[in-house]
């Protein structure tokens, strides 16, 4: 008996001393080093094998997920934190039974970010009973988006119904998003590119077991919590970062000023796109511009109605929203705003007030003039419509930034983009804006010169704009995108020269500050035509 407690003693204390253990010094979690093989190895696991151009591997599992695969090149991508230098902790798996991996260059040796940078090719060994091949390992330092039609067809005009799977880079926990989807694509010119921008919803399976699919609202990297996101293809943009340059300022500018509980203005981030199981390019991930983000009422709802325009191109305008039916009652106030815009002088002067914002307008004007927005003289315009105070007041929202910044329309190149060096000492001629201040409505002129001088000291001063040029840039070439997108696009636009950007984005603001001493005079500067 007493031998038993003894026994039962020592094996209680031996449990404790296991547990300390465990506490004080926790087993560590295997890494991807323990994974590499010597070439001697290899060539043992080789051996007895035969090479196979089969797909061995159905799928390459890490931290508990499948990563995407361009599976023409057989390389498999894992997104990381490329923010820090230590690498992941982790191992690869291989999806199902049968098939072990090994890697035969080893991450663990290699300095993370410069890897993540260049975007090396890592080579894994997969082998089964009797087969073997290799693949590759690639770490991508931007979160990545997979699209999988039901179909295997590539998204088209029509509504194709699939698969989207969202990977966060800067976790390795809950860091898969995945949702049943429907896509097409979107956008005017740039549908006659070959890497084309698309409309994704999200939707859910109905829990009651009948199959129905219900809308599913997720947020990604900070952003609205929605199930309709845009992926913005960014081909004929050579810097990638024109377009977020140009709308964060707005977001951080007039966006704010205007009062209500929606916001006037929309986020991107950069993510990288698979499709149907090929690597497919750097992308923006986009809110879109809609009557959830502007918080306005639309049909049906409470009473009375409000409207968001939008300008496609000179005197074209269409209503956004579901409507069941549009009447020409729907679109009075826009015709009202465009008949006193083209009227006499006295009428505008008179009435333009009441009708629209005018300080919203003016901070418009500025900022088309700032960023060079030459797109946005005639076309991609939102003029959101409330009901304030008793009557309606029109809006302005500027949309679809990648013509700035010295870049205008090549409708004879293949990316249909060129840079003008002669813009950059040009006036963006916006109508509205040009007569506020021609005629003076509201004090413009002044408005004009002092918001200026405010804007010049926050988000365009000289330190925002470097800083964020410096961001953006960071985010496209660190992480690897632009080099693999520059590699599958070749006939997109490219260019990493951000240091040439940041001059001309300065001399840009050194022009105005000169030209805006005197708003009224500045209208006798040549404008830009198309």
């Amino acid at each position: 008996m007493r031998n038993r407690r003894t026994a039962l003693a020592i094996g209680l204390l031996l449990l404790v001393c296991g547990y300390l253990r465990l506490v004080v010094f926790p087993l560590e979690e295997a890494d991807m080093g323990s994974q590499a093989v010597t070439e001697q190895e290899a060539e043992a696991l080789r051996e007895g094998r035969t090479a196979t151009e089969e797909e061995l591997l159905q799928g390459l599992i890490f931290a508990g997920e499948e990563l995407p695969c361009d599976r023409p090149s057989g390389t498999f991508y894992l997104p990381v934190d490329m923010d820090e230098e230590d690498w992941e902790t982790g191992t690869f798996l291989a999806e199902g039974g049968g098939v072990k991996v090994y890697l035969l260059d080893n991450p663990m040796e290699d300095e993370k970010q410069e890897a993540v940078r260049t975007g090396k090719s890592y080579r894994l060994l997969a082998v089964s009973e009797d087969v073997y091949r290799e693949y590759a390992v690639v770490f991508s330092g931007l979160p990545i988006v997979t699209l999988d039609t039901d179909t295997g067809a590539e998204i088209r005009y029509d509504e194709i119904y699939g698969t989207l799977r969202f990977y966060e880079a800067d976790s390795k926990k809950d860091w898969v998003t995945e949702s049943v989807m429907s896509g097409h694509i979107r956008g005017g010119s740039s549908r006659l590119n070959p890497k084309k921008s698309y409309k994704i919803t999200l939707y859910k399976k109905n829990q009651t077991g009948s199959g129905a699919l219900r809308k599913n609202d997720v947020s990604f990297l900070g952003m609205r919590s929605d199930n309709e996101w845009l992926l913005y293809a960014m081909y004929s943009e050579d810097t990638k970062v024109r377009d977020k340059l140009s709308l964060d300022i707005w977001n951080e500018s007039g966006a704010l000023e205007i009062d209500g509980e929606g916001f006037y203005g929309y986020h991107m981030e950069y993510i990288e796109v698979f499709q149907n199981g090929e690597y497919w390019g750097i992308y923006g991930l986009m809110e879109p511009v809609d009557y959830k983000q502007l918080d306005l009422t639309g049909e049906g709802e409470a009473q009375p109605v409000e409207y968001l325009y939008k300008q496609k191109d000179a005197g074209v305008f269409e209503l956004k929203g579901s409507w069941t039916e549009q009447t020409e009652e729907d679109f009075e106030i826009l015709e009202t705003y465009r008949a006193y815009l083209e009227g006499d002088d006295s009428d505008f002067k008179a009435e333009i007030g009441n009708l629209i914002d005018v300080d919203n307008a003016l901070d418009v004007w500025l900022y088309l003039q700032a960023v060079i927005g030459m797109d946005n003289i005639e076309r991609n315009i939102f003029y959101p419509t409330v009901w304030e105070d008793g009557q309606y007041r029109i809006r302005f929202m500027p949309w679809d930034m990648d013509y700035t910044w010295g870049n205008v329309h090549d409708f004879d190149a293949g990316n249909r983009t060129r840079f003008s060096e002669e813009i950059l000492t040009m006036r963006i001629a916006w109508k509205l804006g040009d007569r506020l201040i021609q005629l003076d409505v509201d004090n413009a002129r002044e408005k004009v010169k002092e918001r200026w001088k405010e804007l010049r000291e926050t988000v365009y001063s000289d330190e925002w704009l470097t800083e964020h040029i410096d961001a953006y840039a960071r985010q496209v070439v660190d992480s690897g995108a632009f080099s693999r997108d520059e590699a599958l696009w070749v006939n997109g636009g490219h260019n990493d020269d951000y240091e040439s950007l940041k001059e001309l984005v300065l001399e840009r603001m050194a022009f105005l500050d000169e030209q805006l001493t005197d708003p009224l005079a500045y209208l006798d500067l040549e404008e830009y035509v198309e």
